[in-house]
């Protein structure tokens, strides 16, 4: 399959306060969980970013985009993104949603709406989604307004959902999703096996 070539970010930037530790550095599939993403998704995306607060954690190459802001929200990412990179639109992924397919990547990037991003049965996914740089003015009000739900600005804005199941959408938010999400590693590598 052709490689995705809008810019994709995973988002590395926040403070795992619900998981107890950092995510980015959870072990999965003999990797810290950052890096098992950065390998997976520059096999489908032509430019592959990282958007954290610090460099130095990270053992391992990618292109980094540093947010200078204290504030962990996704929104800071995002608008670091915008800032840094010279794109009409983003492909943004969350560091703790490891089983995105190619599939739902390539939907989202033919979506042509300012706001595209992913549903599941019982979940809206901002942070697996797609957006136009005509969207930075909302992003942008909503940090200086310390407003920093992102479906405030979604629901101001022309947007498409693409669907997803629930297994693809997993957020490793606790504990229980962390091993979850290892359960679910060892099923699909049993399959590939």
């Amino acid at each position: 399959m052709q490689k995705i070539i809008t810019p994709c970010v995973i988002l590395a930037g926040g403070k795992s306060s619900r998981l107890g530790q950092d995510k980015t550095q959870i072990h999965f599939g003999g990797y810290p969980l950052s890096q098992w993403l950065v390998m997976r998704f520059e096999n489908m995306c032509e430019n592959l970013y990282v958007s954290a607060k610090q460099r130095d954690k990270f053992n391992f190459h990618a292109e980094f985009l540093i947010e200078k802001s204290p504030i962990y929200a996704p929104l800071v990412g995002m608008i670091n993104a915008f800032t840094l990179l010279d794109s009409k639109e983003i492909i943004f992924l969350s560091v703790d949603t490891p089983f995105i397919s190619q599939e739902t990547l390539l939907a989202l990037d033919s979506k042509d709406s300012p706001i595209v991003y992913a549903q599941s049965e019982f979940k809206a996914h901002y942070l697996i989604s797609k957006w136009q740089r005509s969207t930075l003015d909302s992003l942008l009000w909503a940090y200086k307004s310390k407003s920093y739900a992102l479906h405030r600005i979604v629901e101001s804005h022309l947007h498409e959902i693409v669907p997803i199941s629930e297994e693809e959408g997993l957020n490793i938010n606790t504990m229980q999703d962390y091993e979850n999400a290892l359960l679910r590693l060892d099923k699909l590598n049993k399959l590939k096996g």
